[in-house]
């Protein structure tokens, strides 16, 4: 689209604006940085704070997990020390009182055993009512025969009824070869709640999980990705996780999003609540702002101008308190010149009045002086005997009559000093009643027709119209039909498609064959009254054997 295009569209697209809306749009355009800039603050405001929650997670489940860590470590130290007592690696009556002893210093602990190398608990803290083999049990298999601390589960602890961790340490005799376990069972139920009394928010959840049941297992440990769920109620939840025993034992921190995001969610809702509000109040504004400062006034100034467009001295006061100072001297502008305006057309009107009445005066007296030029010529032509001698006088007269007649239309009008056209029609049917009345002895042998539609003509045209009809008419009668023939005369006015008049005065009499070899004074009359309307005059046949006169001209007055 080329650069003039586009120029019209912005034109044409503005000129269809209201003025209220082209500001709105402007200052909405205005505010869309800050919009922008708004939400790209909140979304960085998000991220920040989601590294934020992550870091707060995260420094929140390792310190549960080092507390957990250190209950698991004094277990382990505590089976250390037990393995080195000789009571206990015998299994000895006394053991079951020594494991007594240091159960009571482990509280997460729910039971110690000494199980021996083929799987039989040769003592324990808590008496063993089920069965004393333990060799046929999963977490047997699991635990290793070697010194370090190895572990099995979490299970059921079918004494306490309670998950337990079990957590062993193998022993070697004086051969080296594996001597069984000193295992105890860890009570997670008991850990898990003092876990979550130690924590500082008690909105949050820990839970004590099986490893196993982690994405990525024992890979989830030092930089463990941030979990979402969803509980029963639909709260979102963040979650944290950390191995403590790989493959057996984990924990997990979890903490609602509503508490951990409810700063970024105020923050988030301010920096786009602003921009809007600020977009509302500035509508708000823009839209007082132009309703009284500048759409009202425009309007009272509009009617103003639809008042003295309609000839009206506007009565509207000077505009309220709300209109600037500019709009109110304008205003007062207006009214004064509109006043101004009317005083000038009162006396322009006085004037026009006065014109007015002259003009009618005029269009009488050269009525009345027509009418004592027509007096005159009948009076003379009255003096003659013959009317050889009265037919001179008789043309002089149908041509005066035809200017009598323009006269008498634009006198007959509505407004005769404003007459600027007069209806053809019903000049040429006039014109031809008064030749049939100027020729009375002619008309029982010769009729005359006239056909023309309604057409409103400049008034400068009216005349030589005229003239040239009554002028064919004339010689038409006087020469087309010798002695006693007989025939018709047909004048016809007609508008064509390029609004060219075409007038034309015919007959059916002997045609030009018959009227001598040279034309005489009527034919320069035609050529000269065609000359005045633009045109040419124009002779041809008329049915085989009349005649015809005519000329075309514009309806523009030449």
């Amino acid at each position: 689209m080329s650069p003039a295009r586009v120029s019209a569209f912005w034109r044409r697209w503005l000129q269809s604006q209201s003025l209220r809306g082209l500001l709105l749009a402007a200052i909405t355009g205005a505010l869309v940085p800050v919009f922008l800039l708004s939400f790209a603050q909140a979304f960085a405001r998000l991220a920040h704070d989601r590294e934020v929650v992550q870091s707060s997670l995260t420094d929140q489940v390792s310190i549960s997990e080092e507390q957990a860590l250190h209950v698991i470590e004094t277990g382990k130290q505590a089976l250390v020390r037990l393995s080195d007592r000789l009571d206990v690696r015998q299994g000895t009556a006394k053991c079951r009182e020594t494991l007594a002893i240091a159960l009571v210093g482990m509280p997460f602990v729910s039971n110690l055993a000494r199980v021996g190398p083929k799987g039989k608990i040769l003592c324990s803290a808590h008496p063993i009512y089920v069965t004393a083999d333990v060799s046929d049990r999963t977490w047997w298999k699991e635990i290793s025969p070697g010194p370090e601390l190895s572990a099995a589960g979490p299970l059921i602890d079918r004494a306490t009824g309670q998950p337990s961790l079990i957590l062993a340490i193998g022993l070697l005799d004086q051969q080296g070869k594996a001597d069984g376990h000193i295992v105890f069972g860890l009570d997670l139920k008991r850990l898990e709640a003092d876990l979550n009394r130690r924590l500082l928010d008690r909105r949050a959840r820990l839970t004590l999980v099986d490893a196993m049941g982690l994405s990525g297992g024992a890979q989830a440990n030092a930089k463990d990705p941030i979990d979402v769920s969803r509980d029963n109620q639909g709260r979102t939840w963040s979650t944290a996780s950390r191995v403590l025993v790989p493959k057996h034992l984990a924990v997990r921190y979890a903490m609602p999003d509503e508490v951990l995001y409810a700063s970024t969610f105020f923050h988030m809702a301010t920096d786009i609540a602003l921009p809007l509000i600020a977009l509302l109040f500035a509508g708000a504004a823009t839209w007082f702002a132009m309703e009284y400062w500048a759409i009202r006034p425009i309007e009272r100034l509009r009617g103003i101008a639809k008042h003295y467009g309609a000839g009206l001295v506007p009565k509207d006061q000077l505009g309220d308190a709300f209109e600037p100072q500019e709009l109110l001297e304008l205003h007062a502008e207006l009214i004064a010149m509109a006043a101004r305006v009317d005083v000038r057309d009162r006396h322009l009107v006085q004037i026009a009045k006065q014109k007015d009445s002259l003009v009618r005066e005029l269009h009488h007296r050269v009525k009345n002086n027509i009418q004592v030029v027509l007096s005159l010529l009948s009076l003379q032509a009255r003096q003659l005997e013959t009317p050889e001698e009265r037919a001179p006088l008789e043309q002089v007269q149908a041509r005066v009559s035809a200017l009598a007649l323009v006269q008498r239309l634009i006198v007959e009008s509505d407004d005769p000093a404003h007459a600027s056209t007069i209806d053809v029609q019903l000049l040429l049917l006039d014109l031809c009643a008064q030749t049939r009345r100027s020729y009375p002895a002619q008309m029982h042998r010769i009729k005359i027709e006239c056909q023309c539609e309604p057409l409103p003509i400049a008034t400068d045209l009216a005349v030589p119209i005229s003239m040239f009809v009554v002028e064919a008419l004339t010689n038409a009668i006087i020469h087309a039909f010798p002695g006693e023939a007989t025939g018709q005369v047909h004048v016809s006015l007609t508008l064509d498609a390029h609004r060219l008049v075409n007038l034309q005065v015919c007959d059916t009499g002997i045609g030009w064959a018959g009227t001598g070899p040279k034309l005489g004074t009527g034919h320069s009359l035609l050529t000269a009254f065609g000359r005045q309307l633009g045109s040419k005059l124009t002779l041809s046949d008329f049915n085989g054997g009349g005649s015809c006169v005519g000329v075309s001209f514009s309806l523009t007055a030449p």
